[in-house]
């Protein structure tokens, strides 16, 4: 598995991220990006590549994808106190004892993008922690957490080796476009 990041200004995240995966299959496989479709909850996928799978996330500076051989989810979220009441809503009183509101956040939404069904509730996704291992809601679902540019970032994935590296990508996303 490996992690790629982009800074971003402006309008544009979704072409952005996508130039980001385009620029990372480039790099991983040597070759232009497949075509894309999504399952009928919205993951999209790589109908021609089904031993590859990709994640990805956006906030208003970043871009983050995550390429790989087995299914994952990531999530990228700016630097943000959210609101007690949001907190109330998506997480309990271990969870918190155990992470910081925004990693729990993007813990959870990691891994509904993971397991591509955008309706399971994020209050039903329980999350704690062994030590530095992070306990997932899925068996043989490990998960990471990263600190990206300020930015708070999660994998999860069916891949029990989350050591890849990220790779800053630097300069606008619009510099990989290779359309």
């Amino acid at each position: 598995m490996k992690l790629y990041c982009a800074p971003i200004s402006g309008e544009g995240r979704r072409e952005a991220v996508y130039s980001l995966l385009e620029y990372a299959y480039l790099t991983e496989y040597g070759d232009s990006l497949p075509e894309i479709k999504k399952t009928p909850n919205g993951k999209p996928y790589f109908p021609a590549r089904a031993d590859i799978h990709f994640s990805l996330s956006h906030t208003k500076t970043h871009v983050l994808c995550a390429i790989s051989a087995t299914p994952v989810g990531v999530d990228i979220e700016s630097p943000r106190t959210i609101s007690p009441r949001a907190v109330k809503f998506f997480a309990s009183a271990k969870e918190l004892s155990m992470f910081d509101p925004l990693d729990l956040w993007v813990l959870k939404e990691s891994y509904i993008k993971l397991i591509g069904d955008r309706l399971i509730s994020v209050t039903k996704l329980r999350f704690s922690r062994v030590g530095d291992t992070i306990v997932t809601p899925g068996e043989a679902v490990s998960a990471k957490l990263y600190q990206i540019d300020g930015c708070r970032a999660a994998v999860c994935a069916l891949d029990t080796d989350l050591s890849g590296s990220v790779e800053l990508v630097n300069g606008s996303c619009d510099l990989f476009r290779l359309a």
